[in-house]
């Protein structure tokens, strides 16, 4: 059952989506959208593979805005495919980016977080801080106290790999 009537906005503004929200309506709905979720970054990196591209995949929470894309910036290399999978109700997006051989994919995928931070939104959203990301540093400081030998995420959200946090 579809929520609203425009998936796409007006004709004149083609490629300026907005959010269409569909609800399932039988089990067998409920299975193919889960099997979507599971099976959407993978099937990403295959296609990628199979039509000799480079992908990226960004995770990250926007404000509500409408549901529009974060924009890439001017300078930004034009992906072949833009691909964007969220949670309901969470505003956590997934965006896979795929590009022709030869583009600098980590500059562009520092743009675009560059450009999700500028919207007001949050990196990483899901998947936590990584060794990609500096955490907040009331969240470095929980982290240390938790575990004071740096064992257990050696390098996770900007924190340094060295036994007991000791500088190089």
């Amino acid at each position: 059952k579809s929520y609203n009537e425009k998936a796409v906005a007006k004709e004149d503004e083609v490629g300026n989506k907005i959010i269409s929200v569909v609800e399932a309506e039988s089990e067998a709905e409920v299975t193919a959208l889960n099997a979507f979720r599971f099976v959407a970054a993978t099937a990403f990196k295959v296609f990628c593979v199979g039509e000799d591209l480079q992908g990226v995949s960004v995770d990250y929470a926007l404000p509500k805005n409408g549901g529009r894309s974060p924009p890439l910036t001017d300078s930004a290399a034009e992906p072949i495919k833009r691909m964007r999978y969220s949670h309901f109700g969470c505003n956590v997006v997934h965006e896979d980016l795929a590009y022709a051989l030869g583009v600098d994919t980590r500059s562009e995928k520092l743009a675009l977080k560059h450009s999700v931070e500028d919207e007001g939104g949050k990196l990483p959203a899901e998947h936590g801080h990584g060794t990609e990301y500096n955490a907040p540093d009331d969240t470095k400081k929980r982290w240390m106290s938790m575990d004071p030998l740096n064992v257990m995420n050696p390098g996770v959200g900007g924190l340094n790999s060295c036994e007991k946090y000791a500088q190089n």
